[in-house]
């Protein structure tokens, strides 16, 4: 599995559990790649990129000749397209389920700067171009355009995931017919969610070898900053089962510096500017536990887009809910079903 790193926080949760047996996602999606030979960052750089992705179920032609029944998910910060590969992934793509793979072609991508796709521990460092959010988006749309996909019926994004999906609907409101964006709203980030991300991501870069210090520093950071108190308080209830957690999150854990980058690509997102250029059909949810983005917190969203606050249970966990298909898809099946016309 990938970023064990924060699995309970924010950087990519899982889907991992038992499914229905009527369903199995392969065991291994094979990573397809489209190589750029200069690919132009929004900071005036421009370097060679290979862009990776998956894809389940097949392109459908619609009658004008644009495929018709695309859907893209976007992973959270530090994962990548696999997060959603899991065993509860049949929740998802199974037979009758929202995104149905007999009938739904679903696109996975890696973002710029981690798991297939082009990262700094490739080859560049620290003397990766500084992408951000924006770049991110492009990797995505390069993607689509070589997949002759023109328009998506639905996007769907967790955390990072989801702050992409904004910044995607904001800039080109003619792509997507529905974003659903989870644990992710689209105002700057401030506060708790810029704070942890700057310490973790200055921990990865003065001690940046795998395992060690820094990483160690930046695990800590993120549990303290991302995992409500009382979950916390049962993850760690004193300084050995406490240093047993951050090793388990280290096992797999993303290159610090590829880490690093990804942390600080949210430096330049701010979309909420241009909401009301916002074409798609918007579902945000939110988790009222989630410390990142706390409901008292929550910034006003014109009133055409659906706004669902999961209430905190035995079954949530903070932002690391989004992990857990069957708590919030049964919210948000109607909007994907209906965004691909079923």
């Amino acid at each position: 599995m990938i970023a064990r790193f924060a699995a309970v926080a924010l950087i990519a949760p899982l889907i991992a559990a038992a499914a229905p047996v009527d369903f199995t996602v392969p065991a291994s999606v094979p990573v397809e790649h489209l190589r750029v030979r200069q690919f132009d960052f929004a900071g005036g750089r421009s370097a060679p990129m290979k862009l990776g992705y998956r894809t389940l179920g097949s392109p459908h032609k619609g009658a004008d000749g644009s495929v018709d029944n695309a859907v893209v998910l976007l992973h959270g910060t530090g994962g990548s397209g696999e997060a959603f590969l899991g065993p509860k992934a049949a929740l998802l793509f199974g037979p009758g389920a929202p995104l149905d793979v007999t009938r739904t072609y679903v696109i996975l991508p890696d973002m710029i700067g981690i798991g297939s796709s082009t990262k700094p521990s490739d080859s560049l460092g620290v003397n990766f171009p500084h992408y951000d959010y924006g770049d991110m988006v492009k990797g995505v749309r390069t993607i689509l355009a070589d997949l002759k996909v023109t328009k998506v019926r639905a996007v769907v994004g967790t955390s990072m995931g989801a702050m992409l999906g904004w910044t995607w609907a904001e800039a080109y409101p003619n792509e997507i017919d529905t974003l659903v964006a989870m644990g992710g709203w689209p105002t700057s980030v401030a506060g708790r969610n810029l704070v942890w991300r700057l310490a973790a991501r200055d921990a990865l870069l003065v001690s940046p070898l795998p395992g060690g210090s820094g990483a160690r520093v930046a695990a800590g950071i993120t549990l303290v900053a991302t995992v409500p108190a009382a979950l916390l308080a049962k993850l760690a209830p004193d300084a050995p089962t406490l240093q047993q957690l951050i090793d388990a999150r280290l096992v797999g854990a993303p290159d610090p510096v590829d880490l690093a980058f990804q942390l600080d690509a949210v430096r330049t997102y701010s979309p909420a500017a241009g909401i009301d250029r916002i074409t798609a059909k918007v579902v945000e949810l939110n988790f009222s536990d989630d410390i990142l983005y706390p409901p008292a917190d929550r910034p006003p969203l014109p009133a055409r887009f659906t706004r669902i606050t999961v209430p905190a249970s035995a079954a949530t966990s903070g932002h690391a809910t989004l992990g857990e298909p069957g708590v919030w898809l049964p919210l948000v099946a109607s909007a994907l079903k209906a965004a691909l016309g079923r």
